[in-house]
């Protein structure tokens, strides 16, 4: 098993030589030690790894914004769902989620319909992008975490919808992880 991490956000006229070699190294390692699979990849490179019979691309099935810059063809499945508590006339509004909700290792999350300021330990405070209207208090706004996997580390459960419908509820357990 071998993982091209360091070549996820690779620019994409550079990044299938750099996995070829990345590859070469770990064809090498199977080679020595033998085995049925050879595993690796990302989301990052998953249409440049020719090399591996297990592609291991597991952030495309529900992307975050680091991933959404690159242009892959997946969509965003993934959303914290925040709830708009404060709302300032001169332009700007807080959302009841921050650092404790939202992973930030891999910079800002983006707010629908908003443009990120900062965000706090509870709190995201954004503005609408060009002076649009603000929310008002009580609106939902759907925060897209630029990194995934530790944001579900965050939370108990995901919220399974079908437009603006719970349809199931999955439990997260990673204690002890």
């Amino acid at each position: 098993m071998g993982y091209e991490g360091h070549l996820m956000m690779e620019p994409e006229d550079t990044k299938p030589a750099k996995v070829e070699g990345a590859m070469e190294q770990l064809l090498s390692a199977h080679k020595d030690v033998g085995g049925d699979v050879v595993s690796g990849g990302g989301t990052g490179t998953w249409a440049t790894n020719h090399w591996v019979s297990e592609l291991q691309a597991g952030s495309f099935a529900l992307m975050d914004t680091d991933y959404g810059k690159s242009g892959h063809p997946f969509r965003q499945a993934l959303y914290v769902w925040s709830t708009i508590i404060s709302v300032n006339a001169k332009g700007w509004a807080v959302a009841d989620a921050g650092l404790k909700a939202i992973a930030m290792d891999h910079g800002n999350p983006t707010v629908e319909g908003g443009d990120v300021w900062f965000v706090s330990d509870e709190h995201t405070t954004f503005s609408p992008p060009d002076g649009g209207p603000l929310p008002q208090v009580g609106d939902h706004v759907r925060i897209i975490p630029a990194h995934i996997d530790p944001t579900i580390a965050k939370h108990q459960r995901m919220h399974v919808i079908d437009g603006d419908e719970v349809v199931d509820e999955w439990p997260v357990d990673l204690r002890h992880w």
